[in-house]
């Protein structure tokens, strides 16, 4: 069963995003960022690389042929034939076949529009019966 983790109030979603990405290559876990465009994988990529003054986020576009050596793939779309331990939704739609994966990762900023997505992604995660994890990140800077 796929499990779901919510993290919510989030104050800048992109930032925190890159903070999980690290956490979860730190945790060798393999992960997916999958993003809204191409343009969205370029600038999100920007951002793996320069995230912290000493840090940065290995990773490559899902199909480079680094990608079997690299931790964390990023992708504008997600293909019909893939697995994968965890995804970081960053996209603007739920997943397909969420079975596919392990872990989803939902970001949810501060914002009415994304908390009303949140809402709508839970209530379709909650009728597919993933379990489902909530996670209040409005004390984290």
């Amino acid at each position: 069963m796929t499990k779901i983790d919510f993290y919510t109030n989030v104050s800048d979603p992109q930032a925190f995003a890159c903070r999980l990405a690290d956490t979860v290559q730190r945790k060798k876990e393999r992960l997916l960022i999958w993003l809204e465009s191409e343009r969205s994988v370029e600038v999100f990529s920007n951002r793996l690389w320069s995230f912290g003054d000493t840090r940065f986020v290995p990773h490559c576009r899902l199909g480079a042929p680094e990608a079997a050596e690299t931790p964390v793939w990023l992708a504008a779309s997600l293909p019909d034939d893939l697995s994968h331990p965890v995804l970081l939704n960053l996209g603007p739609h739920l997943p397909y076949e969420i079975g596919r994966f392990e872990r989803i990762l939902e970001i949810v900023g501060r914002d009415p529009e994304s908390l009303s997505t949140a809402r709508e992604r839970f209530r379709a995660y909650r009728e597919q019966g993933c379990e489902i994890e909530h996670h209040d990140m409005s004390q984290t800077p």
